[in-house]
Parts: structure tokens; sequence; C-alpha cells
């Protein structure tokens, strides 16, 4: 049962398609949970304490092949799981890596303006909507490249590797720069 249910998750799986890989991994998921359960409520070699009951059941699960049968479906199952988890480790760890892509970029930004000071425009006796247009155009521009810096995050983590590493030369380094904006670069 546990197989064919297996089965049938892999079978309505399209990785091209978002909902049925959340469908796989709510399915995976579930099975896990209810192999768990299975195992650890009914799953046991000895039933009885009388010699003919118990003989009569392990002859049954050997002609049957439970054992073998509930290793492969075990194993199965926890591979799926591995492999879910392996996923959205994977997952997690590139938007990890995407924040800190915008945070360090952001920074440059926030020590620049920290640096030149708040008063780069005296704006202080300008009238309100001189303030809330410089602070609407300044708001629309900061999130734009916000937005801008997570679209090329993935590319820019790629240059700050190649930045980092110290076998690389200059051209090397200057080529992952121009590939941040190159077409087609991922």
């Amino acid at each position: 049962m546990f197989s064919d249910q297996l089965v049938e998750a892999l079978k309505r799986l399209d990785i091209r398609h978002t909902p049925s890989v959340k469908q796989f991994k709510r399915a995976i998921r579930a099975s896990f949970e209810r192999f768990l359960r299975f195992t650890h409520r009914y799953w046991f070699h000895e039933i009885s304490e009388q010699a003919q009951v118990r003989a009569l059941s392990h002859m049954c699960a050997t002609h049957l092949g439970l054992d073998p049968l509930y290793d492969e479906v075990k194993a199965r199952i926890a591979d799926m799981n591995t492999y879910l988890d392996a996923d959205s480790l994977r997952r997690q760890a590139s938007t990890v890596v995407r924040l800190t892509v915008v945070t360090l970029f952001g920074l440059i930004g926030t020590i620049t303006t920290g640096f030149l000071g708040m008063n780069l425009l005296a704006e202080a006796d300008a009238p309100l909507w001189r303030k809330a247009l410089w602070f609407g155009v300044v708001f629309a521009a900061t999130t734009w490249l916000t937005i801008y810096t997570m679209v090329k995050s993935q590319r820019l983590s790629d240059f700050i590797d190649a930045l980092s590493n110290d076998r690389l030369g200059f051209r090397g380094k200057m080529a992952a720069l121009a590939r941040v904006w190159r077409s087609g670069a991922d």
C-alpha cells in the first residue's frame, strides 16, 4: 500500500509545475508520517506468546516476504524524505546567499549616505510638497534598486565568489562582473 502511494505521488509529479511539486512534497511527508505511525503501532515480529500462533505468524511473514518488503518501502520513503530535506536546505541556503548579497550591496549604499550625511540636499526649510516629492523619489529609487539587486543576486553572488578567489586574476574577476549583466548567464 505504501509503495503504491509512492508510485502515485511520483506519477503526479511535474517538476515544471509548482503546485504539482508542492503536492508531491505533501504526499511524501504524509506517507512518511503514516509509515512511522504504522511502524510504531502495528509492526511486530512477535504477536503472541503462544507457540502455534507465533509459528503461524512467522510462516505467513516468511511466505509473503514481509520483512524484505518492509525494509524496501522503509528505504524508499526514507530516501524520498531525505531528498526533500536536502532540497529544502538547498533552497534555504540559496535564499540566505541571495539575502546576503542584497544586504552587502545595501550596506554600500547605507555607508555612502551615512558618510555624506543626511543633509546632502538642504531641504529642511522647503515646502512639504517638495519634501514629499524627494521622499517619493528616494523611496522609489531605493525600492527599484533593492528589487533589481534581488533579481541579479545569484549572478552577484557568483561575482563576489570570483572576487574572493585568490587564484583568479584581474581579467577573470572582471569577466565575472560582466556576467552579472549579460543575458543568459545563468
